[in-house]
């Protein structure tokens, strides 16, 4: 039974009209703005309820009524629908964000529609146009997930997944161009030399599991990862890496658009559908500009190799694009990290618990990878992903015991023993030469020898967009700014969707005093994770500098309210922007609060340091610089930190003094005083 057809309006609002019976957005010169249908009823609601703060919560009940979707989802709509309004952060003059709560339209609305007279009769659709298909933006979830939200049909799964080889591979592909309509969204397949031109990046989603079998959903995610780990190695491609697009899964992604977001030219996709021991699994290989589906194959199989589908899909990307490829480029395309199922399938466990970077997560993948080796002790991959478990759980602070490091440094050392080609490897072998302890002179040396193990994974592997980071980071901590700039904006072009590489870059160009566009990669990463203080924190710190006071400190509220345990940090960051501001009579009487919890070890010194700074009481900041600098306790401080004492903008008022660099030299960091 058709629905009844909902009463038609025309909204005016700034320089657009959205007509609810044709479901258009048009400005007002009549030029229509194309909108998929999540994006247009996103904007309907809201313009329906405009002056109104929409939480969240109802804004995504109204925009996926029958569907459970990411948080994400709807802050990817939002700044879809931002971009085409023309706002950039901090001038918002139709959508405003409510930290904490959710989005207020706050354009002025009016409702041109003639009572019904003139009214449009609704037409009928039967599905999104080809234009709001081309204009999709992907419905990224980069959020991090809470320790013990990890969903528990996966702590299921673990019992069937043993069986997951148990279905390949006796290989028979029927190789035909798919009927129309079977690829989502692809138009007919032309000449490949055609489309090869332009194909230089490459997006590889995990494969879509038919049926309800969470043990076909990792596989598809191994899938992905397998061939991502194959063709990242060829230097002619640009691959993005498994956490760029672990957000693309289920049924409710939108390759193509997927491929948009991520700003590639072409996405690989597929599906696994599994009965008994039979699999069919069906790829497709889609330029993103065109549409055009470059190849695409079916593999039905019935044998016990897992590994088997994985090569033959990426030597059809390598054969499609006509690439020419090395001696050790071919050795790395048929590479086989394991040849153990068993080991595969709880590696796969590993990868997915890895990704999350939560606690509770980080101590499953490290479960996860503890049984692959077990299983296969020659797995190198896995001591890899393993050892960057251990570095997680200490950099994150879930765990700062002793026993992280050393188990980080065995399983690297372990990994590289196996096979010092797995730039993953040389990646966990750096973070535990940096972060252990020794004596000075000791120090510096483990730290060349890390910026040595970076450069190695890079040369091995270009893609890496971890390795690009955090070799990014070492470079700003030895006082290489516009390099680590670089190698910052390299790690956010591979993976543009992750949010801990969109604040990472805006802290690096803080750190250049590239103030507007730090401001806007933080923006970026803060509506990509609403929820993560650090991301919050940084937003904030970025406004500040930008001389937007107000939203500092709305956004620096929001971080006392996520991670209530630094509620002395935060207070002190809000006072010092008040007294930036010229409202210090307001941060006069938070300081007692302030001063109290950081006698209670509930602020960092170094917070302390600042705001005294910014107040010019300079003996009293001084003080408190100096007890950041001296030896950090288990509790995380900035005075450890060399990137914010050579950089941090709001350190400028000590360094003009004596008494900054003598702190230095009397605490062993006078290298901070130079220019590399």
């Amino acid at each position: 039974m058709a629905m009844p057809a909902a009463s038609a309006h025309l909204y005016e609002f700034g320089d657009f009209r959205l007509d609810t019976a044709k479901r258009l957005l048009q400005r007002l010169d009549g030029t229509t703005v194309p909108l998929t249908p999540r994006v247009f009823e996103t904007l309907l609601y809201m313009v329906e309820h405009h002056d109104t703060v929409l939480d969240k919560e109802r804004l995504m009940a109204a925009v996926w009524p029958d569907s459970i979707v990411e948080e994400n989802n709807l802050s990817q709509n939002i700044s879809t629908l931002r971009r085409i309004f023309g706002e950039t952060p901090g001038s918002h003059s139709y959508i405003v964000t409510v930290p904490g709560r959710g989005y207020r339209f706050v354009a002025e609305v009016s409702d041109r529609t003639d009572n019904g007279s003139t009214a449009v009769k609704a037409e009928q659709r039967t599905g999104p146009t080809l234009a709001e298909i081309r204009t999709e933006a992907a419905t990224a979830t980069d959020r991090q997930q809470s320790p013990g939200k990890t969903g528990g049909p996966f702590a299921l799964a673990v019992l069937g997944i043993v069986v997951l080889a148990g279905a390949f591979l006796v290989r028979g592909p029927i190789v035909r161009w798919l009927e129309e309509g079977e690829i989502r969204n692809a138009a007919p397949a032309t000449s490949a030399a055609k489309e090869t031109d332009t194909v230089r990046s490459i997006a590889v989603l995990p494969f879509e599991p038919l049926g309800q079998n969470m043990n076909d959903e990792l596989l598809g995610l191994g899938m992905a990862d397998a061939v991502i780990g194959r063709i990242s190695n060829l230097k002619q491609l640009v691959v993005l890496p498994i956490g760029a697009v672990l957000k693309y899964k289920g049924p409710a992604s939108d390759p193509l658009a997927a491929g948009r977001a991520l700003e590639v030219d072409a996405i690989l996709s597929g599906t696994i559908q599994r009965s008994g021991s039979q699999v069919r699994t069906t790829v497709q290989f889609v330029h993103v500009a065109t549409g055009r589906t470059i190849w695409s194959e079916i593999f039905d199989q019935t044998f016990t190799d897992v590994f088997g589908i994985q090569d033959s899909i990426s030597d059809s990307v390598v054969r499609s694009l006509a690439l020419n490829l090395t001696t050790d480029e071919q050795k790395q395309l048929r590479k086989h990290y394991t040849t153990e199922p068993s080991a595969y399938d709880s590696y796969l466990m590993g990868l997915y618990f890895w990704n999350k970077r939560s606690k509770d997560g980080l101590e499953k993948a490290i479960d996860y990878f503890g049984q692959a080796v077990a299983r296969d002790p020659n797995f190198a991959l896995a001591y890899a992903l393993m050892s960057d478990c251990y570095y997680l759980q200490r950099y994150y602070g879930y765990n700062r015991q002793p026993d992280r490091l050393q188990n980080a440094k065995a399983a690297a050392e372990r990994a590289l023993l196996l096979d010092d080609t797995i730039a993953e490897a040389h990646v966990a072998a750096a973070m535990a030469q940096i972060y252990q302890k020794a004596d000075r002179a000791t120090k510096e040396l483990d730290y060349r020898a890390a910026m040595d193990s970076l450069r190695r994974a890079i040369a091995l592997n270009p893609n890496l967009a971890i390795a690009h980071q955090r070799y990014a980071w070492c470079l700003c901590g030895s006082g290489h700014l516009n390099e680590a700039v670089r190698e910052m904006r390299r790690a956010q072009e591979l993976d543009p969707l992750s949010h801990t590489n969109n604040t990472a870059l805006g802290m690096v160009l803080v750190f250049a005093r590239q103030y507007r566009d730090a401001l806007s990669y933080c923006y970026k990463a803060a509506e990509l994770a609403p929820n993560e203080a650090v991301v919050q924190e940084n937003v904030a710190f970025a406004y500040a500098l930008n001389g937007m006071y107000q939203q500092a400190i709305e956004h620096y509220q929001r971080v006392c309210e996520l991670n209530p345990e630094n509620k002395g940090d935060a207070l002190a960051w809000v006072a010092i922007v008040l007294v930036s501001s010229g409202r210090r009579p307001e941060a006069d009487v938070m300081m007692p609060e302030i001063l109290t919890l950081a006698g209670e070890g509930r602020a960092d010194p170094y917070n302390i340091a600042v705001l005294y700074g910014a107040r010019g009481e300079k003996d009293a900041a001084f003080e408190w610089f100096d007890k950041a600098l001296q030896k950090p306790s288990e509790r995380r401080t900035n005075g450890g930190d060399s990137r914010m004492i050579r950089y941090d903008p709001l350190l400028d008022p000590l360094r003009s003094d004596n008494r900054f660099a003598a702190l230095l030299r009397q605490h062993n960091r006078a290298s901070l005083l130079k220019t590399p």
